[in-house]
């Protein structure tokens, strides 16, 4: 259990950070009003990013004693983004059930009042279920690109292989 304490502990810190963000939202009206949804929607990918960067550190810092490898960052990484992936339904649930419960209801009102599509349409691509896929799909995609691009940043110890070569290259000279 230990091996995993960080990456359980940091899912759950993402995991109630976007319950909070979708909270913050609704109270600046941001779930009534989606013309700031752009604006709402990149603030919530920086803080995710930060905070996916801030575990890896963690990590990094308190797991590995400061030195690890590519596979060793890339592993960790993998394994918080299957975590994110299974908890993220539930965090949309909590925000889209609880904190926010008119969210779809408004959305398709405020798309309607711009004449983008009619209420049919609407209701087919802003509900839950589809809430909950994009969520799964944007998690595991942003997971595994940005747990790709820090291990490849953070990796400071050669892999096992790498080492043993560069040892018998130098023997041999």
């Amino acid at each position: 259990m230990e091996k995993f304490g960080i990456e359980i502990n940091w899912a759950a810190i993402i995991i109630l950070f976007l319950c909070v963000w979708g909270f913050v939202e609704n109270r600046l009206g941001w779930h009534k009003d989606f013309s700031m949804i752009i604006i709402a929607t990149l603030l919530q990918y920086v803080f995710f990013i930060v905070l996916l960067f801030l575990a890896f550190l963690d990590k990094k810092n308190n797991y590995y004693s400061k030195q690890w490898t590519f596979k060793e960052a890339l592993t960790f990484g993998i394994f918080l983004t299957g975590l994110l992936t299974i908890l993220n339904p539930l965090a949309q649930y909590i925000i889209y059930q609880s904190i926010s419960p008119n969210y779809f209801d408004n959305l398709i009102e405020y798309q309607l009042a711009k004449g983008r599509s009619t209420r049919e349409e609407l209701l087919q691509i802003h509900n839950m279920e589809l809430k909950i896929r994009e969520g799964v799909m944007n998690t595991l995609s942003m997971g595994v690109i940005f747990t790709g691009l820090f291990a490849f940043i953070l990796k400071n110890k050669p892999h096992q292989y790498e080492s043993t070569q560069h040892t018998t290259n130098k023997t041999l000279r």
